[in-house]
């Protein structure tokens, strides 16, 4: 047995006997409430006791108001409208001991907003078999505590790594957010590779698609034509058009994506109404049209695709579809950002943390790994478009993201352990030499 097959075998002891050191971790993240507010947020407390976590363990770790970095409105990724008091981000570091290449683990505190449905209390996580149920356990608290497994796991082993390892906290990453990642690349923490653990299910995602939400509104005329006044319902128009993004996305279903990490892809591209409102919701009753329907919709696109483009092409398919142009009377709905628009983005298949990951999934899960172009949009776009760190996205099974009933499966959590660990081991460096038990 050679001396890296050596350390696995001690990594995977390591992790089957610490399990409930892992769930104890996460429960405590689950029970800070962190949900994002959209324009503000209550992740302070929860960033100030992982702090602490990540000091106790031996890491360099620090709290900065992202208000405070230098750079930060200014930087091209910025996006203004949001609060950012009692918000701060975590960097942790754990310092290597020179020659080696470093790698940040990229991760956001923030959750979802809690959706109807939940019958237990959502900040208040249970384990039933495999799996660990509570709000932010699968997006993305779950992926944060493996990565900060897996340095403990070197830690106790002994294990002296060439390269850094960073570990950051981020807030404001749902609805677009991304802020919070702004700020770090802002404040120059940098490495030479990240990983970013949102829930995969295994699966190594070297691409991320993008998306748009958007509200799209129709005006009109309402009355009665009692004296032959012209009427035009703009509940009508948005029907006729919410029938065509349906249509639309079955047509994109029939399409693969670009090559590489999408040429062969099964799955829709979503185009989701999320929302509808027209008339007068705080009367008792109407008895006319209203003057305008607000449809908000979530659109999702490849890499390559910027947001002028998007909303071009949903234009320039609904004159097809109504087989009418606009400047023929067909109505022209207006497009309002809800949310930033956030970019798709995507590795070079020459990237070289790509087959040292791809590598250890296979020996951790016994099979090939797979990679491909991920199904959801998320920040990896600062990395990939803004910064010189580029970004793999790779985290654990679970299910009901953004949902009731959310949960990750811990079985996945032990493996993405011993894959976070000896991907440092063999991309930041390590001799024999360097371990100590």
């Amino acid at each position: 047995m050679n001396e890296i097959q050596s350390l696995q075998r001690s990594v995977r002891q390591w992790v089957a006997s610490n399990r409930e050191r892992m769930t104890e971790l996460l429960f405590d993240l689950i029970r800070f409430d962190t949900v994002n507010r959209i324009v503000d947020g209550t992740e302070r407390k929860c960033q100030e006791a992982l702090c602490a976590k990540l000091l106790k363990l031996g890491m360099e770790a620090k709290l900065y108001n992202l208000e405070d970095v230098p750079g930060f409105r200014e930087h091209p990724a910025y996006y203004p409208g949001k609060d950012y008091r009692d918000r701060p981000n975590v960097i942790a570091s754990w310092r290597g001991t020179g020659g080696g290449r470093s790698l940040l683990f990229s991760g956001h505190i923030d959750t979802a907003a809690i959706a109807p449905g939940w019958t237990t209390d959502p900040i208040e996580p249970f384990v039933t078999g495999s799996r660990l149920y509570g709000l932010g356990s699968y997006d993305m608290k779950g992926g944060l505590v493996a990565a900060i497994m897996a340095v403990r796991c070197l830690m106790e082993l002994g294990v002296r790594l060439h390269g850094e390892v960073m570990i950051e906290s981020v807030v404001d990453e749902e609805f677009g957010g991304a802020n919070g990642t702004v700020a770090g690349r802002a404040r120059g923490d940098h490495a030479d590779a990240v990983i970013i653990p949102e829930p995969t299910n295994l699966a190594l995602y070297p691409a991320t698609r993008g998306g748009a939400l958007w509200r799209v509104v129709f005006e009109g005329t309402t009355g009665l034509s009692f004296n032959g006044e012209t009427v035009r319902n703009p509940a009508v128009d948005a029907a006729r058009f919410i029938v065509y993004l349906e249509q639309l996305e079955q047509e994109r279903s029939l399409k693969s994506g670009p090559a590489p990490w999408y040429s062969d892809s099964q799955t829709t591209l979503p185009i989701i109404v999320t929302r509808l409102e027209a008339g007068d919701l705080g009367s008792p009753l109407c008895d006319v049209g209203p003057v305008e329907c607000r449809v908000d919709i979530w659109v999702e696109c490849y890499p390559g695709v910027d947001e002028e483009g998007l909303r071009e092409e949903l234009l320039s398919g609904y004159e097809r579809f109504c087989g009418r142009r606009y400047e023929e009377g067909l109505a022209l709905p207006s497009f309002s950002r809800m949310i930033r628009f956030l970019p798709g983005s995507a590795v070079e298949p020459e990237f070289a943390l790509l087959p040292i990951l791809a590598h250890e999934m296979e020996e951790a899960m016994g099979r090939p790994a797979t990679v491909a172009g991920s199904p959801f949009a998320c920040d990896a776009f600062v990395f990939n478009e803004y910064s010189p760190s580029k970004a793999l996205v790779l985290g654990p099974s679970g299910g009901n993201a953004h949902a009731p009933g959310e949960f990750v499966d811990l079985d996945s959590l032990d493996t993405l352990v011993e894959i976070y660990a000896m991907t440092m081991v063999n991309w930041c460096g390590c001799s024999s030499a360097d371990r100590h038990g």
